[in-house]
């Protein structure tokens, strides 16, 4: 409740009413997000940069982080991030995603109040659990440069001054995942984890996006999850050789696939593909991904 309470104090009005919704789950299911939000700004350098898990990271499942709630939103429990990289690093991913989506709407026409939504989603849904964690890896907080963005996104500021809000976000969660917690995992294990961790997201986001009761939010969402997965799947290329080959085809596979399913950040009137090639693929990953 202590850093709920920070939340009210810290952020504006205009960012709380963007908030709510998200917090009102928080508080259905204690810590859960529930909401689907994320996105990507997609070839933007300025989205910052992606930093590759450091060696020695990791005691956990890599990978198995989240507990992945419906269409692949699902929140991360800080007890076990505390001690698995893997679990850290993911509730970094799931914040990035949120700002990438943000900053993407912003480029969309009539998706300014969008991209303040995006920004504001993930201080419940995620850093306000998880700050004790960052602060107990010895990590600096960040909330500040959270509601800055989301107060500038979605008050009359200039794109660019809403833009380089968001790069200091992207800066902070850079800066906070080198304070992952350690293990015995190697960097290459743990990157592939997270990967297939945000290619499942993506697909169950995708599934729910095009369902009966989809919404642009969860499509939003699901696109910003691909975009982190293939951001990580980059990072993991060059760590991959003849041991992992297959693993390597599987990823050209689903990033083609993935590619063309989100092909833009606003949800198609017609699904461009069927789930279940995205959700079988993501299987795939996720199995390939245990040679690690």
């Amino acid at each position: 409740m202590k850093y709920r309470t920070k939340l009210w104090t810290s952020i504006s009005a205009a960012a709380l009413i963007a908030a709510s919704g998200a917090v009102a789950g928080m508080a259905a299911s204690a810590g859960e997000g529930s909401g689907p939000h994320a996105d990507t700004a997609p070839g933007k350098a300025a989205s910052g940069t992606f930093l590759m898990a450091a060696a020695g990271e990791g005691e956990g499942e890599g990978g198995e982080g989240g507990e992945g709630g419906e269409g692949g939103e699902g929140g991360v429990d800080p007890a076990l991030a505390a001690k698995d990289p893997a679990l850290y690093l993911s509730a970094l991913d799931i914040i990035r995603a949120h700002y990438l989506a943000g900053e993407a709407m912003l480029d969309v026409e009539g998706g300014r109040q969008a991209g303040g939504e995006m920004f504001a989603h993930p201080i419940s849904e995620v850093y306000i659990d998880l700050e004790p964690v960052f602060e107990a890896q010895g990590a600096a907080l960040f909330m500040d440069e959270m509601t800055e963005a989301v107060d500038l996104a979605l008050g009359d500021a200039p794109v660019d001054e809403v833009k380089a809000a968001a790069a200091k976000v992207y800066a902070a969660l850079d800066a906070a995942a080198e304070k992952a917690p350690a293990s015995e995992r190697s960097a290459a294990a743990i990157e592939a984890a997270l990967m297939a961790l945000m290619f499942d997201r993506a697909a169950k986001q995708y599934d729910t996006a095009i369902g009966p009761n989809g919404s642009e939010d969860a499509w939003i969402d699901g696109y910003g999850f691909w975009k982190v997965a293939e951001k990580r799947a980059e990072a993991l290329k060059p760590a991959l050789g003849k041991e992992h080959e297959s693993l390597s085809e599987e990823i050209a596979r689903a990033e083609e696939l993935f590619g063309k399913a989100y092909a833009s950040v606003e949800k198609p009137r017609e699904a461009p593909v069927e789930p279940g090639p995205l959700l079988a693929a993501s299987s795939r990953i996720s199995l390939k991904t245990g040679s690690f």
